[in-house]
């Protein structure tokens, strides 16, 4: 076995989660095995009013049956064309990496599950209704009948819904909020017990380690560090992975760096030791936003980016992408980062895992918008406006401070501005990012300043 159990499962069933298939399954076993559960209560019992449920003859049963399955099928096709024009917008108009964000939504897949569950529950019921004849006995399964006519009208209300939230959905601020709620949601995933701010930076590996090549290629999505400092102290073995969760791993090439107890001693077999780490990591076939802190910010700079392509041309939709880049790094900034070092009690490095650290946090953000921006004057004064921001939760932080002031210098410098009211405005608030980091607080002028 190549990967331990638990990792196993987690990276399955996050890409199970986010399939659009799993869900609609589920409903259709379920409407397949409801229908003669339902037929088993007839005749009905006296509790239930005969008025609220069907009384037609089985011929009658069988044409709404009928029209019910199709009516459904037919509508489930149209949900089906506007889930694929939905994902070609958000692909075209965002980034492609907002696709698996849309189909591991809870309300498309429940849109979808009603729709084929309540179909497939009319086939199944219509299998039940008998005419008499033949030595066969009418019979209508009056409950399930009236089940199959509840679950149409759902199934239309799902259908208003649907277009509805497909409609709300596609508007960029609201793609962009999902994407910023669910960001600051993964800082849960971070180890938050550290005494100091600064970013933790794991050692490197001595000249004796041995490198450990992945067998496969895939993004690093799941990491089991407990269990692999579990693993490697009982093998005598110390670690450090190489790639940061959400990195590309290319097969053959180093995955990790393994050496023994002394960093003057091997570890020992590498065919051991490469079993040891692929045992508890998870390569997948795409990266996912579930322990990976830079993904949404990715997915807004990505936003950002594309609106400013000559294709788009949209500054104000980047500079909102920016807007909502400095909720994300505001949470970011008052929590460590950093790489995750698990420590014996000697205070020896047992394993190190890197993770994204602030300064690459705020690089990813800044990055893209300060090159592809630099001439509007409306994404400068929003990368500005972020870095201010920022600075209110970073002052007390002096190495945070530092790479905030030196993306404030860069951004200034970066800025290509014709027009003398536009520099004087950048400049203007430039002056406000440095004061504000000096302060540790807003200065009283900001609102002119933007």
């Amino acid at each position: 076995m190549t990967v331990a159990v638990d990792v196993r499962l987690s990276g399955w069933w996050d890409e199970l989660r986010d399939s659009l298939w799993l869900v609609p399954t589920l409903t259709v076993l379920v409407a397949v095995a409801l229908p003669p559960l339902l037929a088993e209560l007839e005749p009905l019992p006296t509790w239930i009013p005969p008025d609220l449920v069907f009384g037609g003859t089985p011929d009658g049963a069988r044409a709404i049956l009928s029209q019910l399955a199709g009516a459904t099928i037919t509508v489930l096709a149209l949900v089906f064309s506007l889930t694929v024009v939905a994902l070609q917008m958000a692909a075209s108009q965002f980034t492609p990496r907002l696709l698996r964000t849309f189909l591991r939504n809870r309300r498309v897949q429940a849109v979808m599950s009603g729709m084929v569950g309540s179909a497939v529950f009319s086939v199944g019921v219509l299998r039940l209704v008998r005419s008499e004849g033949e030595g066969v006995d009418a019979f209508v399964p009056r409950l399930a009948v009236t089940a199959a006519l509840v679950l149409s009208f759902v199934a239309v209300g799902l259908l208003l819904y649907f277009i509805h939230y497909v409609t709300q959905h596609l508007r960029v601020d609201v793609v962009m909020h999902e994407i910023v709620i669910f960001s600051t949601q993964q800082l849960a995933n971070v180890p938050g017990d550290r005494d100091t701010i600064p970013d933790r930076l794991a050692p490197d590996p001595p000249a004796g380690a041995v490198p450990v090549w992945a067998r496969r290629d895939g993004f690093l999505q799941l990491v089991d560090i407990d269990r692999l400092s579990d693993a490697a102290r009982a093998a005598g073995v110390r670690l450090r992975l190489r790639p940061t969760l959400g990195d590309w791993v290319t097969k053959g090439t180093t995955l990790a760096w393994g050496w023994g107890n002394d960093d003057d001693t091997g570890p020992g077999g590498r065919d051991e030791l490469s079993a040891l780490v692929h045992r508890h990591v998870y390569l997948g076939i795409d990266r996912t936003e579930s322990t990976d802190l830079a993904f949404g910010l990715r997915q807004l700079q990505d936003v950002a980016t594309r609106a400013l392509s000559p294709g788009l041309n949209d500054p104000t939709t980047a500079a909102l992408a920016v807007t909502q880049m400095s909720t994300v790094l505001c949470r970011y900034a008052g929590h460590p980062l950093g790489d995750d070092v698990f420590e014996d009690e000697d205070g020896q490095v047992r394993v190190a895992a890197p993770r994204p650290g602030f300064a690459a946090l705020l690089e990813l953000a800044v990055g893209g918008a300060r090159r592809y921006g630099r001439t509007d004057p409306e994404v400068i004064a929003a990368l500005l406006t972020l870095l201010i921001d920022v600075a209110e939760h970073v002052a007390d932080s002096a190495d945070r401070a530092e790479v905030v002031e030196g993306q404030i210098d860069r951004v200034l410098a970066s800025a290509e501005l014709d027009d003398p009211v536009d520099q004087e405005r950048v400049a203007r608030i430039g002056r406000v990012a440095k004061e504000t980091l000096r302060s540790g607080s807003r200065v009283a002028t900001v609102a002119d300043a933007t």
